[in-house]
């Protein structure tokens, strides 16, 4: 299925419409500067080139502690929306400090949360943001914001596959919706339990609810959520046998959007029909509109880069014009009010460095017992800043994974799922047993492709929060790797009945993962070893081969597979030991504490 399908927990911004920061569509600038109290009203609406705007006019070391915090929510939120993660995450984590305000603490946790969540769908949001917003909307006694908190405690069950427990979740979520009359987020849950039921194979409470919610959002008048809902309702269908249902609502769907501006969307939804047809067996349409699909797509591309030049031409003109109004100002500046200002000016900084001087003498001894205090705390944001950066380098290197296998079954998958019908139908029509017989063989090829493209896809997005776990997913990879090298992996462990949480599953899988290249690549091994020892404090990894060994001053010359493994190793507060003897082959112990 593609991008708009019913499993909606995989796509945030159909999952709940109060997630922020999404990338759909840049409003036009305002000139009028607006206050700083207006960056969520703002964020929300995604209207990014007004924040960058409003922010020109504000310095921030003249701002007041909550004004600080908005600025810097404003700024990440920025930098969220050009995928610049690390850094955005950094600007939200700042806004948390230096203030009691408990609303700006919550957005600003929130929005950490949706960068954990969007970026990486794997990834389950710090259970010390979650309690820590849920404990503000208590205080606070917020039935918007109970929602939300409770919210990403549905989508970790969710991901770890409790799905019963994130139904119970839900259903506290509408009660709260009910008393406290909130008929959107009234209707954006009830689409979520949907979703749970249909995650459940309960199809016809799914129906029910898909039903009633799109009825409800019917009435709402809201054209684009109508489209969503006719979807995923469409989806639904499909899977419980109502394929030309599920056709005619997919077109309706489209016919809804083809004059919004929502192009992303109008090109899913072609995909999701021509899909659809092929599963009401209307093969001639489904090649109409899988060949829509790739030339809106196509079309959709060429139209983000013509944009993207348009704005850099815009912000080039602007800084020149910057620039000829400033030097105007100088020219215009008389010499004699220089004179006074920069005599207004040196008596300032005198009796400023007098009062200074004056200070520090007094503080002295105060100052030298609080110089070792502060190197502590910097010691520790500096380490908490560089654990940040390596995780949401994780988090890229993980988004480009899953856009690499999306690019795949989108663009290739559908042009040779296009060109199999084509040849399929000309099989079937032929009568020559020549042509037929070279057809076929044409049709085998392209079917050998297809699969190679998908399983390349899969790989790219495999998960160990699948549920073979991480020890199911590691024999996976060694019984690829025994089937396609010289090298032959054996996976060995003791005391792991128990699942990890997704994040520690993932670093792991990834550290033996670039291992394991590295020894195919460059060791010469004939065996390899992957020890795992569960205790209950932690675990250890051993990664062992028969190689030729390596050089270990030759470490930081020779790549960043190791140095990335040292900072996923780092990033889960573990340690990492080499042991390699020329010719005689390298051993890897690894310990990550479970605490």
């Amino acid at each position: 299925m593609t991008t708009y399908q019913p499993v909606t927990y995989r796509h945030l911004s159909f999952l709940v419409l109060f997630l922020f920061l999404q990338i759909t569509s840049v409003m036009n600038a305002q000139d009028q500067v607006k206050p700083l109290d207006s960056v969520v009203t703002l964020l929300n609406r995604n209207a990014i080139d007004e924040l960058k705007i409003m922010m020109k006019h504000y310095d921030f070391e003249t701002l007041e502690k909550d004004d600080k915090a908005r600025y810097l929510i404003a700024s990440g939120g920025i930098k969220f929306a050009l995928d610049d993660f690390e850094n955005a995450y950094l600007d939200f984590q700042k806004s948390t400090q230096g203030h009691q305000n408990k609303r700006l603490i919550f957005r600003a946790n929130d929005y950490m949360m949706a960068l954990n969540n969007s970026a990486n769908e794997l990834q389950i949001a710090p259970e010390s943001l979650m309690d820590e917003n849920l404990k503000i909307a208590q205080e606070l006694n917020d039935p918007e914001l109970l929602i939300k908190s409770k919210f990403y405690f549905m989508f970790k069950e969710i991901q770890l596959g409790n799905f019963e427990v994130a139904k119970n979740i839900c259903y506290e979520m509408k009660q709260i919706c009910l008393n406290a009359k909130l008929e959107k987020e009234l209707l954006d849950t009830e689409f979520n339990l949907g979703t749970l039921h249909y995650y459940e194979q309960r199809n016809d409470s799914a129906l029910f609810y898909y039903n009633k919610n799109l009825a409800d959002i019917i009435v709402k008048k809201d054209t684009l959520q109508i489209a969503t809902r006719l979807n995923n309702l469409a989806m639904l269908q499909i899977e419980i046998g109502r394929e030309q249902e599920a056709v005619d609502n997919l077109i309706k769907a489209e016919q809804l959007v083809k004059n919004k501006n929502d192009k992303e969307l109008s090109v899913s939804l072609l995909r999701n029909i021509a899909d659809a047809q092929v599963a009401a067996g209307n093969k001639d349409k489904a090649i109409e509109y899988y060949n829509l699909f790739i030339n809106e797509k196509d079309s959709l591309n060429s139209t983000q880069i013509a944009q993207n030049i348009k704005e850099l031409q815009t912000k080039y003109e602007t800084a020149e014009k910057d620039l000829e109004n400033a030097e105007l100002t100088a020219e215009n500046l008389d010499s004699q009010n220089k004179i006074y200002l920069l005599l207004f000016i040196l008596a300032t900084l005198t009796g400023i460095g007098a009062y200074l001087f004056n200070r520090m003498r007094q503080k002295q001894v105060l100052m030298a017992a609080q110089a070792e205090i502060q190197k502590e705390k910097e010691e520790t944001l500096l380490r908490n800043q560089q654990l940040a950066a390596v995780d949401a380098m994780i988090t890229g290197q993980e988004k480009e994974r899953k856009k690499i296998a999306q690019d795949l079954h989108d663009d290739i998958g559908s042009s040779l799922t296009t060109a199999r019908l084509c040849i399929e139908n000309v099989i079937s029509k032929s009568d020559e047993n020549e042509s037929k017989k070279v057809l076929e063989n044409a049709y085998g090829l392209l079917n050998e492709t297809y699969t190679k493209v998908r399983n390349i896809s899969h790989a790219q997005k495999s998960s160990v929060l699948s549920s073979y776990g991480l020890v199911g997913t590691l024999e996976q990879l060694a019984q690829r790797i025994n089937a396609a090298h010289s090298t032959q992996i054996e996976v060995v462990h003791h005391g792991l009945e128990g699942r990890l949480s997704n994040s520690m599953e993932l670093g792991i899988f990834r550290m033996i993962q670039e291992l394991l290249n590295n020894t195919i690549k460059h060791a010469q091994a004939s065996n390899a070893s992957i020890i795992l020892t569960g205790y209950d404090d932690h675990i250890d990894i051993i990664v062992e081969d028969d190689g030729m060994g390596f050089k270990t001053s030759s470490i930081t010359s020779s790549g960043m597979g190791l140095e990335n493994v040292k900072a996923r190793v780092t990033n889960l507060d573990g340690t990492i030991e080499i042991d390699t003897v020329l010719e005689r082959g390298t051993t890897i112990n690894i310990e990550i504490p479970l605490i």
